[in-house]
This record gives C-alpha cells, structure tokens and sequence, in this order.
C-alpha cells in the first residue's frame, strides 16, 4: 500500500491494511480449538492458545 504525500493514511487505507474480517476461522495445533470472527473492525488480530499463536485456517482445508 503507497502512503500519500502528507504521510498520514486516511481511514480507507487504515481499513483495508487493519481490517479483522468476519468470517475468518483460526485453530490450535495443539488442543484443535476453533474460532471463528463474528465481528469485524480494525485492529490486529493474533489469537493465543495453548500458549502459541492460532493459525487461519484457509478454504479447503
């Protein structure tokens, strides 16, 4: 994503760079707990569990 000239991001590119989307699934490797989101927003989204980082789970998987 190009920054613009001012060097500040609007609130679209914010959006699209941070965005936690619904429906996206992540899954222990360890213990095999799910979770799926249910509500977006922007942030940063890096589920723990069994102490490690959760993985998305991709279609078809």
């Amino acid at each position: 994503m190009q920054e613009p000239e001012t060097g500040e991001w609007t609130v679209e590119q914010w959006g699209k760079a941070w965005s936690i989307h619904v429906g996206k699934a992540y899954t222990c490797s360890q213990c095999h707990t799910m979770i799926m989101v249910t509500k977006g927003g922007v942030g940063n989204l890096e589920p723990i569990c069994c102490n490690q980082k959760m993985q998305l789970i991709r279609e078809g998987q």
